[in-house]
């Protein structure tokens, strides 16, 4: 049901009852019978453009609207949802009124094409303004669900918009590593090779400290011997007594 009530879906539905709509227009939706110059019974055949020319305008506004619905703003249903379902009001009253009154909307057809204006018509309706009732009805179905579920809608992520997980601190950039992302940084108004150059002048050896511990053993025993430490030094006992003597 979710599936059926997400945006893809309900702008699908209104483009295809938009279409149904304008499509059924091109059908017969009345057949007049009118005397023409002669005074012989002439048979027209009038479509639902002419019988009904504001179904097919109808038809287009709400195609117009399915395609402003994909809109990343959710404050769009707001407009679109009502504007679906007075389309699909307005073309169900006109195919009513088709149905209803089959020589009122023969009129202009009949007399564009007999020549004659005013002339007696005798007209009946065929089934196509009661099947163009179907898209028209679910056209408000469609218009009230916008307007329902709309707000529950994921907004849409702007192609243009900055994505932050994406973004390299200038620090952590290095233009051999990362060409693209010096790029990038360069784009900024950065110099990716700023932070690089003040890394390695830094730490030269590559990020290690000096280490005593690093020295060869030999020149630390020779320092030691060189320089005793006064805590450990003892002076051996026969160098005393000779001192003495």
């Amino acid at each position: 049901m979710r599936a059926l009530l997400t945006r893809r879906s309900l702008v699908l539905a209104a483009l295809v009852m938009s279409l149904a709509l304008a499509g059924m227009t091109r059908a017969t939706w009345t057949t007049a019978l009118a005397a023409g110059f002669t005074g012989a019974k002439q048979s027209v055949d009038v479509t639902g453009q002419d019988a009904a020319p504001a179904v097919l305008a109808l038809a287009l506004v709400g195609g117009a609207a399915a395609v402003a619905t994909t809109l990343a703003s959710r404050w769009v249903r707001f407009i679109t949802g009502p504007v679906l379902i007075l389309v699909g009001i307005g073309a169900a009253v006109s195919s009513i009124s088709v149905r209803a009154d089959a020589v009122s909307a023969s009129t202009s057809a009949v007399a564009e094409a007999t020549g004659v204006v005013g002339g007696s018509i005798d007209a009946e309706a065929s089934i196509w303004p009661l099947v163009a009732l179907v898209p028209a009805v679910l056209l408000v179905v469609v218009g009230v669900l916008v307007l329902a579920v709309g707000g529950r809608w994921p907004r849409r992520r702007s192609r243009y918009q900055r994505d932050a997980s994406r973004e390299v601190a200038p620090a952590q950039l290095d233009p051999s590593d990362d060409p693209a992302a010096a790029w990038d940084a360069l784009s900024r108004g950065e110099d990716p090779s700023d932070a690089a150059a003040e890394e390695s002048s830094a730490d030269p050896a590559g990020g290690r400290a000096d280490d005593p511990s690093d020295e060869p053993v030999d020149e630390q025993v020779d320092e030691q011997v060189e320089h005793p430490s006064d805590d450990t030094w003892t002076e051996p006992p026969g160098d005393s007594g000779r001192v003495a003597e």
